[in-house]
């Protein structure tokens, strides 16, 4: 039985390994942490959404979210109580401007079965009474003179997926994951990081801190953050950059939805104020996070064993002020949240899922935050990659084109390659 040793116990490393157990591959997973999920995933928002600017990334996201919907089948479970849960409240995309590049990818949304909805301003004003529909575009800093002034304008309007939302909690689901891989063989090796990759014998040789070796056939990069230094281990180069940067969400208390009130908060994709809003704790709180506007400096992370953790008050407030200018009821708080790293692709915020030109050698890294949602799919690409790979298939001439079960269609692997050149991309988290 061929081996493969996949580096890096989150959401997506997790994933490969069952999917590769399923197929009668003998997979292991190795991780630094203690515990599956305890990397970015730990600080994963956890939103299952489709709007994407490209088909391939919407029917990806789509059939992830109906694999959520059905994640005790996935996992072969019966009783899905202690499980993930995949809550649904929809997920609203306030936009600046509804322009053809919206219309289109409403478009495709619908031709794949999504529920979608393109609504004017007027329809969110009524389906949404908490919302302001003033325009706050451009994003400016709270320090900026500016930034309370009115802009007498309107948001152009918004599109809305009903039955969008996210899991609770991304840790939790990786520890099913985890629990699911371990019943049908997958290995896990963790709190046991990686200092060597070697190829060896037609393989590699992967040596861990405490001076273990672990020969396979095959390695596979899902180490997220670390996955550009894993390469440089391995003597990997690739067509494109990735970089960690630091991230911060925060959480505010919701006065919205409450069982008096009869209201229900949905995830925000504000991309007119350039945050994201989603309930959390039962909806009784929200976390708020970052949607990259123009104005706001990236923090990348060159030294990943010393960057700051802590939340900052100036991020607490940038942040929190502009969820205030959409949801006027919404009150500061203390300065709380997470802090986590994304794997950025530089070129288009797309993942980078792929062979390499080291034979054996797999990348499922540059997934850029957006990732956790397309998680199970990514797992099983990877596995596709592989096989094919070891049937004599060359995916680099002939791109591997995977059937997505659960929505009946299929996307084309080669999106996601390592030589991918530039294509349209919002250049954030929202890809």
């Amino acid at each position: 039985m061929s081996r493969v040793l996949i580096i890096g116990g989150g959401i997506i490393g997790c994933s490969i390994g069952l999917e590769l157990v399923r197929r009668g591959v003998e997979a292991s997973v190795v991780d630094g942490n203690g515990d599956v999920g305890h990397g970015s995933t730990s600080a994963s928002c956890g939103i299952v959404r489709r709007f994407y600017s490209t088909r391939v990334m919407t029917a990806m996201a789509h059939e992830g979210a109906e694999i959520w919907a059905h994640w005790s089948d996935h996992l072969g479970v019966d009783d899905a109580a202690g499980l993930a849960r995949f809550e649904r409240p929809g997920m609203l995309f306030v936009l600046p401007l509804i322009d053809d590049g919206v219309r289109s990818v409403v478009a495709h949304m619908g031709e794949l079965g999504i529920p979608v909805e393109l609504l004017g301003p007027e329809q969110v004003a009524q389906r949404f009474p908490f919302l302001d529909t003033s325009s706050h575009t451009p994003i400016r800093d709270p320090d900026d003179p500016a930034f309370f002034d009115a802009t007498g304008r309107s948001i152009g309007g918004a599109v809305f997926e009903p039955d969008a939302g996210y899991v609770v909690s991304p840790q939790m689901a990786t520890a099913d994951l985890r629990q699911a891989g371990e019943r049908e063989g997958v290995k896990f090796h963790l709190g046991r990081s990686v200092s060597a990759v070697e190829p060896k014998d037609g393989g590699f040789s992967v040596t861990l801190e405490d001076g273990a070796v672990l020969l396979t056939d095959v390695v596979v990069n899902a180490a997220g953050p670390h996955s550009a230094l894993i390469n440089e281990m391995a003597g990997v180069s690739l067509g494109l950059e990735t970089r960690a940067l630091r991230r911060e969400v925060h959480a505010l208390e919701n006065p919205v939805s409450s069982p008096s009130s009869g209201s229900v908060l949905p995830v925000i994709g504000d991309v007119d104020s350039g945050v994201y809003l989603r309930p959390e704790a039962g909806g009784q709180q929200l976390v708020v996070g970052s949607l990259d506007p123009p104005c706001d400096d990236k923090e990348w992370v060159a030294d990943l064993d010393q960057w700051d953790e802590s939340c900052r008050a100036e991020a607490f407030e940038r942040q929190s002020l502009r969820a205030m200018k959409r949801l006027p009821e919404l009150r500061s708080g203390p300065c709380r949240g997470v802090t986590g790293l994304y794997d950025v692709t530089l070129l288009d915020w797309n993942p980078i899922i792929d062979r390499t030109d080291l034979d054996g050698f797999f990348v499922a890294m540059g997934t850029s935050g957006s990732s956790f949602k397309t998680a199970p799919v990514i797992g099983r690409a990877v596995t596709e990659l592989i096989q094919a790979q070891w049937s004599g298939h060359d995916h680099d001439a002939d791109p591997i084109s995977l059937r997505l079960e659960r929505i009946g269609t299929h996307i084309d692997l080669g999106f996601f390659s390592r030589n991918r050149r530039a294509r349209p991309s919002s250049g954030t988290v929202l890809a």
